[in-house]
């Protein structure tokens, strides 16, 4: 964006100090000296620069408290951002340099003796006009812009994109009307696991009479929460494999109901159940896995009934698992989150009975609209069970993804207004050069319809030369689309580094914009009176 904006203000300085060339002319005919013509240019685009820095640091301040407006509270770390002493110092030395930088070399250009000889040769009565290096540079400049204003477009319409798959990919859960609530148990009062799996017990069967609640779990690990538990694991029956290179899955400690709250199938075998619970004769260590588990380690086997050693666990002689149902697989966490093996992970669920926890979601589903009755009722059998212990964080599943998605929601958000400035910056700035070419040309134009030229082909002449510098920078720009997706694959989610539909779309946005922009200096062009134009010539 400081790219573009700089390219469109070294154009409108070109073409001040241009139309301003016969001035200059003059004072150097005067006696002013190349430096002070140059210097008197350098302080007007400074003192310039130092309104657009000032104006730029309001702008900062205002925007920030609207982005911050729009931002979810519990975006991590996003509500800590401001504006301090350090930030708006580098800032309006960034605006003031390139404000300078932008104006040094037009005033160096334009005060050059060849220049102010042109504008003295011209003074008798002709328009200023361009030498060909200065149209080329400024040229130049325009096809930079639209360049960058293709690179800024393209990458907008991949996280647009991006956005769109992550939004809508398949959870393999229903997460509506679910409300999850953080309970942590303190270690001092639950030390045995016993204690804590009493506690999860007695405080679901209290939650199942809640009315309103359709079933109730806990998980240690909640679908979304930002945080994931690995764990590596061998396949029973299979051979050895050396430490560190075991393959491992995500793992999920729940409770019997879990499934049902989240409303996923048993795709095969069934799901925990009373055989399960520790004490039970006829226990044994179960796992549910998911399907990709099945298909990638059971492929053409019935998982049901295989044993898995767990390498985590401590007790070297404790008994395998053994699998006993299969499930869909699920998404935990929103893409991109993690580094890209994490979505490739296997899924295992052991049961909470078997491993009790001191730190649980409690999952709720409910078909209440309005959760504050239920919010009531959870606290009051939570307070009868323990008076002591609090809640946590409370909140409901969709609100939860949604705080997963807010992250790339607003790098979507932010990169498509720097796109969308992108583009009317490189309009102003084609419309601005195509504005002064005509301006230039009013005499050659003028002589053109006098000789016989209809005004359709005036039309065509002017607006060729834009379209070509229009192709020219959408060619260049490609090439650095290519480059900006490359570098935004970690932020995408099923989208390639270069989408046919994103640079389609940026392209079709970007011609149609310049045909605005030239249309309308093109026929102001066909207007030209040739009378009128040679007489002022």
């Amino acid at each position: 964006m400081l790219l573009i904006a700089c390219a469109n203000v070294a154009n409108l300085q070109f073409a001040r100090a241009l139309a301003r060339s016969r001035e200059l002319a003059m004072r150097a005919a005067l006696g002013a000296s190349r430096w002070a013509i140059a210097r008197q240019l350098l302080i007007e685009s400074t003192l310039l620069a130092v309104i657009g820095a000032v104006a730029g640091v309001f702008l900062t301040l205002w925007s920030m408290d609207a982005i911050l407006a729009l931002t979810p509270p519990r975006l991590p770390r996003f509500q800590e951002a401001k504006i301090d002493l350090p930030v708006l110092a580098f800032t309006t030395f960034a605006g003031l340099l390139a404000g300078v930088l932008v104006g040094v070399w037009p005033a160096w250009r334009i005060s050059n003796s060849k220049s102010i000889s042109l504008a003295l040769h011209e003074a008798g009565g002709r328009s200023a006009s361009d030498g060909p290096g200065r149209q080329r540079m400024r040229s130049g400049l325009v096809i930079t812009q639209v360049a960058l204003a293709i690179v800024l477009l393209a990458g907008a319409g991949l996280t647009l994109k991006s956005f769109w798959h992550a939004e809508n990919a398949p959870l393999g859960f229903d997460p509506h009307g679910v409300v999850n609530f953080e309970i942590s148990l303190p270690d001092a009062k639950y030390k045995a696991n016993e204690q804590k799996d009493a506690f999860w017990t007695q405080l679901l069967q209290r939650v199942q009479r809640i009315p309103g609640v359709e079933a109730a779990a806990v998980s240690a690990n909640s679908p979304f929460d930002d945080w994931e538990e690995d764990s590596y694991f061998h396949v029973t029956g299979t051979p050895p494999i050396p430490p560190g290179q075991q393959p491992s899955a995500e793992v999920s400690v729940v409770s019997p109901d879990y499934f049902r709250v989240m409303r996923m199938p048993i795709l095969r075998g069934r799901g925990f159940g009373p055989e399960d619970l520790p004490g039970e004769k006829g226990h044994s260590r179960s796992i549910i896995v998911d399907e990709s588990f099945a298909q990638k380690f059971f492929a053409g086997q019935d998982p049901i009934g295989q044993h898995i050693d767990d390498n985590e666990t401590l007790d070297k002689h404790a008994p395998p698992m053994t699998i006993i149902g299969v499930v869909p697989r699920t998404r935990n966490e929103a893409p991109g989150e993690y580094n890209v093996e994490s979505l490739h992970l296997v899924q295992e669920y052991l049961l909470a009975s078997q491993h009790p926890q001191a730190e649980n979601h409690l999952h709720v589903r409910t078909q209440l609209r309005d959760i504050g009755p239920l919010v009531a009722a959870m606290k009051h059998q939570v307070q009868a069970l323990d008076p002591d212990q609090p809640i946590g964080q409370i909140t409901t599943m969709d609100q939860d993804i949604a705080l997963s998605l807010a992250a790339r929601r607003l790098t979507m958000v932010l990169l498509g207004a720097f796109a969308v400035l992108a583009l009317v910056l490189a309009s102003v700035g084609l419309y601005g050069v195509m504005a002064l070419t005509v301006t230039q040309r009013t005499r050659e134009l003028g002589i053109r319809m006098a000789l016989g030229a209809e005004r359709r082909n005036i039309f065509k002449l002017v607006l060729g030369q834009g379209m070509a510098l229009i192709a020219i920078g959408i060619g260049i720009g490609l090439i650095g689309a290519i480059a900006a997706g490359r570098a935004l694959m970690s932020l995408l989610y099923n989208v390639g580094a270069l989408d046919a539909g994103a640079v389609v779309t940026a392209v079709f946005s970007l011609i149609v914009v310049a045909l605005i922009a030239c249309c309308v200096p093109a026929r102001r062009a066909t207007r030209v009176d040739p009378i009128v134009a040679l007489r002022t010539e």
